[in-house]
């Protein structure tokens, strides 16, 4: 996979863009902007829209309000922005299961490309896989190795089935030669419950979220699935050190408007997310949740866009994994 667009870096407006900006129609000053985010509150993509919205409104000068549609793992809050009027007034900030969803699922009520904008990639996180310590393996080699042996049978959580915790182990295994038994639970909460209960004993989740079992000593990380080490684990090597050259697997959240959308409109709302993600509070906590901030304008989140779904297509058809819409 080819790396996520220049990290930590903004990109700057093109003169076609800016152009574009100083002569299309605007949004009316004051107008109220819905940011709808496709999940319920409190998880990752909620906390991390809340956070950006005030920032998001003061650039703007128009109140941004943070609406949750959660079900069908995204799809119907995606699906709500993909048919909204294309005015300015209502954006998606979706998940990486925008990109990994067309994949594993039938009769989807969108196409991400066909019916919304990209208009920024906004963050990106990186997955680390963790193991309970009293499997006794300090390292991911060790771990294929009595794997083949088959010194250990392998059962590995995963937020829900056909999500990125399920792939990316799915096709890690797959290419190791080893097998392991995956079992799908509803919700990261619910996950680490049953890792820490002895249901499982592997799983692939954010650092915030295995953080407090890592200082505990509960989990030992093996593994992060970003191109470079996380700064909070300088140890730990990634999985494309660890010889799976193109195994990169961020959880990222971009920000979409419906099609039809004027560029204007998608530029101006990308100049608002841009000063939001600067703001020093803002990067200090996506800093602490090991979250690196890209803020990419539209025509770099379109070409990321293309590269994700082609590459989450083809771990689908590698893994064999469907569900159900």
């Amino acid at each position: 996979m080819d790396r996520p667009i220049c990290r930590r870096t903004f990109f700057k407006l093109g003169a076609v863009a800016a152009a574009a900006f100083a002569a299309g129609p605007g949004r009316a000053q004051g107008a109220p902007v819905r940011i709808v985010v496709p999940f319920a509150p409190g998880g990752g993509n909620d906390i991390f829209a809340r956070l950006l919205a005030p920032g998001i409104s003061q650039a703007l000068k128009s109140p941004a309000i943070v609406d949750n549609r959660a079900g069908a793992s995204g799809n119907i809050g995606a699906s709500y922005v993909a048919h909204a009027a294309p005015d300015g007034k209502t954006v998606l900030y979706a998940s990486s299961s925008i990109v990994i969803n067309p994949a594993v699922m039938g009769n989807i009520p969108f196409d991400v490309r066909r019916d919304l904008v990209p208009v920024s990639l906004a963050v990106s996180q990186p997955l680390t896989m963790v193991v309970r310590r009293d499997l006794g393996i300090s390292s991911l080699s060790e771990l294929l190795a009595r794997m083949r042996s088959q010194k250990i049978n392998l059962a590995y959580g995963n937020a829900s089935l056909g999500s990125i915790s399920n792939l990316t182990p799915e096709i890690l295994f797959r290419r190791a030669n080893v097998s392991a038994l995956s079992v799908p639970y509803k919700g990261a909460g619910q996950l680490m419950t049953a890792l820490l209960g002895g249901e499982v004993q592997a799983a692939f989740m954010i650092y915030p979220v295995a953080k407090p079992y890592l200082e505990k000593g509960d989990l030992v990380a093996l593994a992060t699935t970003g191109q470079g080490r996380l700064k909070q684990l300088p140890r730990i090597p990634t999985l494309v050190e660890e010889g799976f050259a193109d195994l990169v697997a961020d959880q990222w959240h971009g920000v979409f408007m419906p099609a039809g959308t004027p560029e204007a409109l998608a530029v101006e709302f990308q100049m608002a997310l841009s000063s939001a993600l600067e703001e020093a509070a803002v990067r200090r906590r996506m800093d602490d949740e090991g979250a690196a901030v890209i803020g990419s304008a539209p025509k770099a989140f379109a070409e990321y866009l293309d590269k994700e779904l082609a590459r989450w297509r083809q771990i689908a058809r590698e893994t064999g994994i469907r569900i159900s819409a």
